[in-house]
Order: structure tokens, then sequence, then C-alpha cells
């Protein structure tokens, strides 16, 4: 029998991969398990358990929704008095289930233990709902239905929906509190199966319904409603039964290197420049939205029936707060109907200020009174005022913007007032930087600007146009999905927006800079050489003003922080400090005449500042280097203190220098800092690299510096990749290999492939993730050209890449290493052998071409 069973299990399959999919795949699964345990039941002989024994399923397989490799949750249920032979009666039905190779749920008990077990494991009690008999006594399973319905549902409402939210609370913050995160959780995050479970499950005990047919009924729902939520509970069917297909395994969660498989196999391709794994994730986006909107209003109702939700919220009392909107019971009410509402349309967006000024949710029949009063926003109030300073007013004074937000965005208003944030409602991103859906994701960014201006109030002072900066927070990706450059489209977008809702001609044109410029610091803070002058004055020309460079600031703080907890860092926020005052200190340097001011005075004499301090801490030492020859980007980057270590370095090892190399190393929390010093040579950096990653060490941040005397002076952090700690490091080991690397006398190329090979097949995988690109600019600095890496962050790939700039004989004069989100963002400053700019194309194009060769991808 086993063997049929895992004969029709495969049948099965082949009936998924021919289109048999959704809910009639899990019934007939259902019925192949069931027809199984009846038949193996009627092995057993019945003399003496007749009448005393019943097999149950429960949970998902006894609602007929068995997954292709979910558990079996079965028991056998007995009278005591057959407690001898029940023994016999559960090998005969388990044994041959375990044989088939099916994950088996059991237990074997009476109606008493029962009652005891649904009373001590609420996983059970919820279970016990979706009982159904297999086979074996009726009366037996009538007589426990009896019972649990006596003790656990009747006059149990109350606890029984305290106990759910609780739990539901509890699963949304371990699994994601979003329908939108980058890898949705299908079965345990918000608006997946198990919300649509958790209903089904109160609405049985609550009102006594059996099914979704029921709710209509009731007035739970209208007939739309039920056939969108159908259509979503039967796409997360259809998905889930993929990824248990696909995983070969339970797997409930579409992890980012499943998507595009997933997506392929439903038929999505690309189309006008959005690829076939976004619109599907959109749609699935979708789908989890409506579910987990019709969930959450749901027990909205229900804590209204059962009066959960009575009383002031944070000690806001029930009030009339204008003509058509009030204040009952914790909740804001639209009262204003029909004609009042299509008169004074503006009272759909005054609802959200409300709920925003004194922190109190919609009531549930709200939101869906806004959500049909919608053809009411006409055009003409599309340029009202009063909607455009309402909406202003939230943004910037909302304590909780994000859920203000989100609601709006829920019942339609947001995109009906702002058409083109249509454009990007569940709009996938299909990379693993974004955490959140584009919608979502500018939500978070306003939310976050809040706590940036809260936390750097110096520099939101010098915000006058503070409606603009929250305002582009809210727009600042609403180009993206158009198919071209996100910034420029979205700058378009934002006039027309701006000039909508009636702004003035100032303000648009603000609102459309800080749009096309939101990712101007952040890019330049973490990818050019902030010590050069040149470069720091020609973002000044291009920003303008300190008012426009704070709102920037500020901007990019809160996108950075709404990305995701990965594109965050205290070095990222170190840099874009950095930008700030250095750009700030220059723009506020040219308010003196033309002819007081040289481009670079300042840079240069605070160099010389820090260059006396040296002087001072080294004073009456012999045998130092000439301090005054030390680069300026060198000493702008350290403290005094640390430049004198340095020198004084330099001057005792200086012979040891000129063949070999110096590692100093000291401990750390997140990554270690290391110090090697040597004399510059071709392809030195490469040797470096190689040699860590065949340590173990991955490099996390790098400063690189020449000085005058071909002193090379690197400050690296690293971080291990086998778990040791830095005091088992042998870091005498490492400086011996290095030196050894320096002399060619050790195979870095040979010696990583044997290490790093096995790790080839996860970078096909990781490389999926991470599109390698390499951009050459000549542009940013007048004496270098500044090429750009991004690659997959594996080990060994650092050393890759700088053996290929050495192969092409570039000269690498700085380097700025870093890590963000599984992916290497490598900056080098470089001369060709000639000590001039890649200037010639063909050059150019052989460059990027084997750069990326070395990242594992042809140049398109």
């Amino acid at each position: 029998m086993s063997i049929q069973l895992r004969a029709d299990r495969e049948a099965l399959e082949e009936l998924w991969k021919e289109g048999v999919v959704g809910r009639e795949l899990l019934e007939r699964h259902s019925q192949l398990v069931d027809d199984f345990i009846v038949d193996c039941f009627k092995e057993v002989g019945q003399d003496g358990v007749d009448g005393s024994v019943a097999l149950l399923a429960l949970g998902g397989y006894g609602r007929r929704e068995l997954f292709p490799y979910s558990d079996i949750d079965l028991m056998i249920l007995y009278r005591p008095e057959i407690e001898a032979q029940v023994g016999g009666v559960a090998d005969a039905v388990l044994y041959p289930l375990w044989d088939t190779g099916l994950e088996v749920g059991h237990g074997v008990r009476t109606v008493e233990r029962s009652m005891v077990q649904a009373a001590e494991d609420y996983f059970f009690h919820v279970a016990m709902l979706d009982a159904r008999l297999i086979c074996g006594s009726v009366d037996l399973f009538g007589e426990l239905m009896a019972e649990f319905k006596q003790k656990f549902v009747a006059g149990q409402r109350e606890s029984f929906v305290e106990q759910m939210k609780e739990h539901r609370d509890r699963r949304r913050e371990r699994y994601g509190s979003h329908s939108f995160l980058l890898e949705p959780h299908i079965k345990e995050g918000k608006g997946g199966m198990r919300d649509i479970q958790s209903m089904f499950w109160v609405a049985k005990v609550v009102f006594g319904l059996q099914g979704l047919g029921d709710f209509c009924d009731a007035g739970l729902m209208i007939e739309d409603e039920r056939s969108d939520f159908l259509e979503s509970w039967d796409a997360l069917v259809q998905l889930r039964n993929r990824l248990h297909y696909f995983s070969k395994r339970k797997n409930d969660q579409l992890y980012f290197e499943l998507q595009r498989e997933v997506a392929e196999a439903l038929g999505y391709s690309e189309s006008d420049g959005v690829l076939g794994v976004e619109q599907y994730m959109r749609d699935t986006y979708s789908h989890m939205e409506n579910i987990a909107i019709a969930t959450d209003l749901f027990f909205d109702h229900v804590d209204e029936v059962l009066g959960l939700a009575v009383g002031s919220v944070g000690g806001v009392s029930d009030r009339e707060v204008e003509k058509g909107i009030e204040i009952r019971r914790g909740r804001v009410h639209l009262t204003a109907m029909g004609q009042q509402i299509a008169s004074k349309p503006q009272l759909l967006m005054r609802v959200f200020l409300v709920s925003a000024r004194y922190g109190v949710p919609l009531h549930h029949r709200t939101r869906k009174l806004i959500s049909k009063s919608l053809d009411k926003v006409s055009s003409k109030m599309m340029s009202s005022p009063r909607m455009s300073k309402a909406l202003a007013s939230i943004l910037i004074g909302a304590e909780d913007v994000f859920s203000v937000l989100e609601v709006m965005l829920e019942v339609g208003l947001l995109s009906t007032y702002i058409p083109e944030f249509g454009r990007i409602d569940t709009l996938a991103q299909h990379d693993v930087y974004h955490i959140y859906t584009v919608d979502r994701h500018s939500l978070q960014a306003v939310a976050e600007l809040r706590l940036a201006v809260e936390q750097e109030p110096q520099i939101y002072e010098l915000v006058e146009m503070k409606e603009m900066l929250f305002m582009a927070a809210l727009l600042h990706d609403v180009g993206k999905g158009s198919g071209r450059d996100h910034s420029e489209e979205g700058a378009e977008l934002a006039v027309r927006i701006g000039q909508r809702m009636s702004f003035s001609e100032r303000e648009v044109e603000c609102l459309s800079f800080l749009v096309r410029y939101h990712l101007f610091v952040p890019e330049n803070a973490l990818r050019r050489d902030l010590n050069d002058t040149a470069f720091i004055q020609r973002c000044a020309e291009t920003i303008g003003d300190v008012e426009r460079l704070s709102m920037l600031y500020l901007l990019s703080v809160a996108d950075s922080r709404a990305t995701g907890p990965s594109a965050w860092s205290d070095w990222k926020a170190a840099l874009m400090q950095e930008f700030y005052f250095k750009v700030r200190s220059t723009m506020e340097s040219a308010v003196q005449s033309a002819d007081e001011v040289v481009p670079g005075d300042h840079e240069e004499q605070g160099a010389d500042w820090l260059r006396r301090q040296v002087a001072e801490l080294v004073a009456g030492e012999e045998g130092l280097i000439d301090l005054a020859k030390l680069p300026r980007d060198y000493v702008l980057s350290f403290p005094p203190e640390i430049v004198a270590h340095h020198v004084r370095i330099h001057r005792d090892n200086y012979r040891l220098l000129r063949q070999r190399s110096l590692i100093g190393a000291a401990g750390g929390e997140e990554s270690w800092p290391l110090l090697i010093m040597s004399s510059d040579r071709p392809g030195l950096l490469a040797k470096i690299c190689g040699v860590l990653s065949l340590h173990n060490l991955d490099v996390v941040k790098a400063q690189i510096f020449t000085w005058d005397d071909d002193t090379v002076v690197d400050v690296l952090n690293v971080r291990p990749t086998d778990g040791l700690s830095f005091a088992e490091k042998d870091w005498h080991a490492l400086n011996k290999d290095l030196d050894l690397a320096i002399a060619h006398r050790l195979g870095l190329g040979h010696r990583l492939y044997q290490k790093l090979s096995p790790m080839m097949s996860k970078r096909g995988e990781m490389v999926s993730k991470v599109e390698p690109r390499v951009v050459i600019d000549n542009e940013s600095s007048d004496l270098f050209s500044v090429i750009e890496v991004y690659s997959v962050d594996m080990p060994g790939m650092l050393y890759h890449i700088t053996q290929s700039l050495a192969d092409f004989g570039m000269n690498i004069h700085k380097a700025y290493i870093a890590t963000e989100v599984e992916q290497l963002i490598d900056i080098f400053y470089v001369q060709d052998s000639s000590g001039h700019k890649i200037v010639d194309e063909g050059f150019r194009q052989e460059i990027i071409s084997g750069l990326l060769y070395s990242l594992g991808q042809t140049a398109k």
C-alpha cells in the first residue's frame, strides 16, 4: 500500500505539472491520504475496538488543504476501555504512512485527554476547530466535538479572540509586519495563509460561520470583496504548491533565488522595462495586501461586536472634531454621507488628518466608506490647497505617519489623489538591497525623515520649505517602473504633481530638484574622494545653496534607513555627514568676495594645520620623512596622533619596507583594523587582497594612500570568515605570506582557486542576486579616472578585481572599498601606466570587459 500511495502522489505531481493547481490539488492530495488511511484501518481486526476508535484529520489536513510536502496532522481517538488494543491500531496506520516518507504529526488520545491537551496547547486548540472524521466511530467523534464546543467555544468568544490576536501579533513580529518584504513568508507573514485561517477560526467561534460563503450572508463581505478575496487566496495556494514542488520539501517562504523561476513558470516576461519577476512579485504583493486588509477589517469588526475596542485611545475622549468627522470609542468615524461628501470631498483627506493629530485609527466602516467615495475626488479637488495642505500636515505632524499613510494607500485615497503614486503601488524591486516594495519604502522614508529631523535639529532649522522636504520623501521614487532613469522621470512627475497641488513656482522647482537629486549625497559621499577640493566645489555648484544641501542630506538619511537595516551603517552615516559639512563649508566660504577666496585654500590650510600638529607630536625626533611632503588627502584622513604613529613606523622600519611589508593589527567588535605598510609596486593591492582571502579575512572597508617616496600606507577593516577570534588569528603567518607574495614566491592564483572552488556553486546563486557592474568616470576627478565596481560579496572577489586592474597596468592612487547588503562597492582612483586618465574609448571598454570577466560575467 505504501508503494501505491507514493505512486499516487507522484502522479499528483505530474498532474500539477500539467496544470492541476490551486485547491483542487490540495483536495485530491487530502483524498489520497484519506483513502490510504481508510485502507490501513480496514486491515486492523475490529474485534474489541469496533465503535471505540475514530481516526481524525486536524489542521490543514482537516480542512482538506494538504499541500504537497506539508505534515499530516492525524489523531487516533479511542475510548479508555480499549487502552490495551489501541497501540496495535496506531501501528497499523502510522507505520505504513511513515514508510511512504510522509511527515506525520500524530496523537493517540481519549476525549478526556484531548480536552486537557486543548487547554494546555493553543495550537492543538485551534487545530481542533478543523477536526474532520476520516473513518471509525461517528458517535465517538460526536462526543469529542460536543465536549470541545462546550468547554472551549461556548462562552469563550472574548478570550479566544484575544489569544488569537496575541498570536497574530507575535507571528507578524517574527515573520514580517508588512506584506511587502523582499522574501515574503506565504504562510505566516502578514497577508499569508495563517491570516486567512485565523479569520475563519474566529468566524467559527464568534459567529458560527462555516466558510467564506457564509460571510456574504452575514453581511461581513459584499460579493465583489468575496470574489477578490477568493482570487487572492487561490493565487497564494497556487504559489505555495509551487514552492513545495520546486523546493522538494516543505517551504513556505518565497526566497529571492526562487522568484525568477516561479515568475517564468507562470509566463511572466519583461515588458516596458519592467522585469517579469518584478511584475509577478507585484501581483503577489497585491494578493497578500488584499488578504491583509480583509482579515484586519474582519478583526476590527469582531472587536466592535465583542466590545474589545471600546474606550478612549491615548486619553482621547469621544468628540465631534469637525462637522462630518467624529471620534467615538477609540476610532475615527466619517459621519458625513453621500451628498455631504460630494460637496466637501476634502473630508476624505481631513479624516486622515484627524487620525494623525489624535493618534486614533479609522473605524473599519469609515475605511470602506472612503473606498466607495473615491469618485468624489475630482480634478478640481485634486488642485485644492485644502487637500494639499491637509496632506502636508499629515506628513509633518503625524506621530505614527507610516500607519496613517498605509491606511490612506490601502483604501485607495493616496493613489487617487496622486495618480502617479499608483504607478508604484506594490511595485517590486528585484534586488537584495530593498526589503520593501517601492510604495511601502516611500511611506517608510517619510517616517524615517521624521526621526532624522528630530536627531538633526540644527540642520532642519536651515530648511525653510519644510513641506517640500516631506513631500519629496513621499515622492522620491515615484519615477520607478518607467523603464528610464527613475530620478529624471520622477523629477518630471514631481513638476506635474506640484503644479496640480497648487504649490508656488519656487516650491515646485524645489520639489523637482529634490526628487531629481535624491541619490546625489550617498552616491558621492560613498564613492568619491571627499578630500578632492575641486570635486567638492563642483558638488556645491550643482546643489546651489545650504538649504537645498540640508534638505538633500536629511532626505538621503531617510531614504537610506528606509531601504532596510543592511543599507545603513555608522560608516555610511559618517561619510554622508562628512560630505554634508565639507560641501556646506565650501558654500559658506563662497559668500566672501571672489578675490578673497581661492578654491581649495581652506583644505590646504587645514592640511597645513594638521601637519603642524604632527610636527609638535614628533618634535626633536630625527630621521623622519619630510612632513610637508605628506599628501594632503592622507593628512586629512587621520588624526595627528595616527599620522605621527605611521611616520615613526616608517622611520624605524625604512629598510624593511623597501623590500617587504609590515602589518599591524588591532582587535574590534564588528571588524578589525589593519595597518599595512610597504613600498609601492605593481599589483601590490591585489597581493594584499589575495593573502587576506587565503587567511579567511574579508575586507569591509579600506583607505589606501601612497606617499611621495612610494611608501604605501593602507588602513583596512577586515572581519573573519572562519569564526576565529582576533587572538586566535596567526598574524605573523599572514605577514609572512604577504612578504612571499611580494617576492613572487607565493602562487596566489592557484592557492585561491583550490581554497574557493568548493564555493563556486554558491557564487552562481549569489551572482543572480547582485548584477555585476563596472563604471569608469572621468568627470569626478581632475587627475584620475574613477573606476566603480559593483559585485557580489564573496571571498576572493576583491583579489580578482584588483588583479585584473594590475594586469591592465593601472596605478591605483586611492581606493574605497565597502560592503553593503551582500554587495561589494569598490571605488578606485587610477591612472594608466603612463600616468594619465583612461581617455581612449577602446581601452576603456577593454578594462570594463576584463573586470566583468573577472566577476564572472561578460560585457553586454
